[in-house]
């Protein structure tokens, strides 16, 4: 039954969705192909079925929530490459200091400095985290919102 929700659900029964149709392709994956002395737990051929059903469903659910997200997509797009540079920020090599290290039965003595230090990148993921929890706050409003019209199980 086809029914309107804002977009916080329609998020969650894609998902939900989602999540049926792996467990279905994963059945179907597991019990296709066996010996012929081996019973199959399921039927294969209905389970696929239900499969392609729900893939059908989810395109269905995917595009009316990109549709709908049409006018907030930027922001969308900003907070995915926001919590990107962080991810980059926290893996950034920021040591520096003198450095022993083994090499080949000799001890080599390396001193080490970095252009972008820690503190800089402690300070710059704080900003980025507050910018993430921003975006991350209007999208949360605009998908309580903003309504959409899904498939549902009811």
């Amino acid at each position: 039954m086809k029914k309107k929700v804002n977009l916080a659900r329609a998020l969650k029964e894609k998902n939900r969705v989602a999540g049926k149709l792996a467990q279905a392709r994963a059945l179907v994956r597991q019990e296709n192909s066996k010996d012929v002395k081996l019973p199959r737990g399921i039927d294969v051929k209905a389970v696929y079925d239900e499969a392609q059903v729900l893939e059908a469903r989810l395109i269905a659910i995917k595009t009316a929530i990109a549709v709908a997200n049409a006018p907030i997509v930027s922001k969308i797009i900003e907070l995915d490459e926001v919590k990107s540079e962080i991810s980059y920020l926290n893996g950034l090599d920021v040591k520096e200091g003198v450095f022993e290290e083994s090499s080949y039965g000799g001890k080599i003595v390396r001193e080490i400095t970095a252009v972008i230090r820690r503190q800089d990148v402690l300070d710059e993921v704080a900003r980025l985290q507050k910018r993430a929890e921003d975006l991350q706050d209007e999208l949360d409003e605009f998908n309580a919102s903003v309504k959409v019209e899904i498939e549902l199980d009811e």
